[in-house]
């Protein structure tokens, strides 16, 4: 199916994505153990893992930070918990809460500023939680302290997530616009499914109307570079109601996506969810014809695939995502905030991970972080490898240059399987992920783990008795030698139903 401007009709849609998954070398991708089951399917967030990492002095590579840097801040308050969500939150918290975590925050900006040399920000992302769960008094002193700090222009990609129920706080209009007065140029909303049955299962807080309010509210004040998160494999989750999801969205002038398979931690409600009932949840194969579903309705609409899973319509695609991929050496990522996960001078490192201990380590004047690991130069390649595969692809020269060494000659015998079977391209130029090859990307890249990080994470495996409490398994963003959500590890109680 080529480039058209008509949506195209959920029949074509469904055969497209039917033979696409009928062509997958299932059997063999079982064989070469690529193909994950759903409730072990995760992406790879960092490596070395967060089980991998150690104590770290963060002086000792903090002052290594680039010139320019990605600046990452999170604030972790939400006013639901998201059955599915696991990053760092408190639910509804208390005021002066709020104002002690927003004080610490301002003294991680000071503290670690200096530490860095005062970089300038290249990009600025404010995540969570709930960024927009803050008034607007706070918003705007959270941009002044930053800018105090961090130095960045009106020209760097400042990126806001908002949750669709903002539009329901008395205060909504001052709150986005202190946004806007902030000079955020992305805005960023996780909407995840446009049905309303499913978002009352995740206890989202919000419908599919406050989704299409919104988008009408910032396209009344001239926004024009919006993005919306969805996920895939939700509960009570088809193929059909996928379809439906996506031209919605489209419909109402969305051009850019992150779209995403639904990943499971066992101290997530969703787990216990899926544990309880799983034949709610969309199986392997509606999830494969869920993602080529998305697939060809986004090539047939002009849109272009970025890092996996980010979608664009003859736009950039999100620029911090994309320096995270593939220039995180030379664009390092530092982040604020609770729990928040940088890469500094080879060094990967988490912030610490509870609101408690990030706190008391920056009313001490501390960098507040937690763990980390210095990459030597096998691990910094296989780092490189594993991030671009899913993002633009492996350049040969740049490989060659900054490592000196072709990553053919270097990984070709482990790469071979999948180049064999049309999961990657080679080139005289690139290494690539195929479309066959694209939903399997994580998995392809788990395989150039090294056993020294194996071994380090199933050393801290063993160590781990209470998987709902400890921020080991927690903050893992991984699925490098974890524990499937079935396993009988350390089982926990069912959660209950949220509808």
């Amino acid at each position: 199916m080529g480039v058209n401007s008509e949506f195209p009709t959920f029949r074509e849609v469904a055969d497209e994505a039917h033979s696409a998954v009928a062509g997958l070398p299932l059997e063999t991708l079982k064989t070469l153990g690529i193909l994950q089951s759903v409730e072990n399917y995760y992406l790879i967030g960092t490596y070395p893992p967060l089980k991998a990492m150690g104590t770290v002095e963060p002086m000792d590579f903090l002052p290594q930070a680039t010139d320019s840097c990605n600046i990452y801040l999170h604030i972790p308050f939400c006013e639901q918990r998201c059955t599915f969500c696991h990053f760092a939150k408190e639910i509804l918290p208390r005021e002066q809460r709020v104002e002690r975590y927003l004080r610490a925050l301002y003294r991680d900006l000071a503290v670690v500023s200096e530490a860095t040399g005062h970089p300038y920000a290249a990009t600025v992302y404010f995540g969570g939680g709930t960024p927009s769960y803050l008034n607007a008094r706070q918003i705007t002193e959270v941009f002044h302290r930053l800018r105090s700090a961090i130095g960045f222009t009106s020209e760097a990609e400042t990126t806001f997530e908002l949750h669709p129920s903002v539009i329901d706080a008395p205060d909504y209009e001052e709150r986005l616009d202190a946004i806007a007065d902030a000079g955020v140029n992305r805005w960023v909303f996780g909407v995840q499914s446009m049905e309303d049955r499913i978002l009352a299962k995740l206890n989202r807080g919000h419908t599919a109307a406050h989704v299409h309010r919104l988008l009408g509210m910032l396209d009344a004040r001239g926004v024009d570079n919006l993005s919306v998160d969805l996920i895939f494999g939700l509960p009570y989750q088809t193929l059909e109601n996928w379809y439906t999801s996506l031209r919605d969205l489209i419909s109402a002038g969305v051009t850019k996506f992150n779209i995403f398979p639904l990943m499971f931690k066992q101290a997530d409600p969703i787990s216990a969810h899926y544990r309880k009932n799983p034949k709610i949840f969309p199986g392997n194969r509606e999830r494969l014809l869920m993602h080529f579903a998305t697939e060809v309705i986004m090539k047939s609409l002009g849109f272009r695939r970025g890092p996996l899973f980010y979608y664009a319509k003859g736009e950039q695609h999100s620029r911090q995502q994309e320096n995270k991929f593939d220039s995180i050496e030379d664009v390092n990522l530092l982040p604020f905030g609770v729990s928040g996960f940088g890469y500094v001078g080879h060094t990967q490192y988490y912030n610490q991970c509870t609101i408690d201990s990030y706190i008391s380590a920056v009313e001490r004047d501390q960098p507040p972080v937690w763990r980390g690991i210095k990459l030597d130069l096998e691990e910094r390649m296989r780092r490189s490898v594993m991030f671009t595969l899913r993002s633009g692809g492996i350049r040969r020269d740049d490989f060659q240059q900054r490592y000196r060494v072709d990553p053919i000659d270097r990984f070709g015998a482990e790469l071979a399987p999948f180049i064999e079977n049309g999961l990657l391209e080679v080139s005289d130029t690139d290494i690539s992920v195929t479309d066959q090859g694209a939903p399997f990307a994580d998995s392809i890249a788990i395989e150039l783990a090294s056993s020294v990080v194996r071994e380090r994470i199933r050393s801290t495996n063993h160590l781990i008795i209470d998987l709902k409490h400890d921020p080991l398994d927690r903050f893992d963003f991984s699925p490098i030698e974890r524990d499937p959500v079935g396993a009988a590890v350390s089982p926990l109680p069912d959660a209950p139903d949220v509808a």
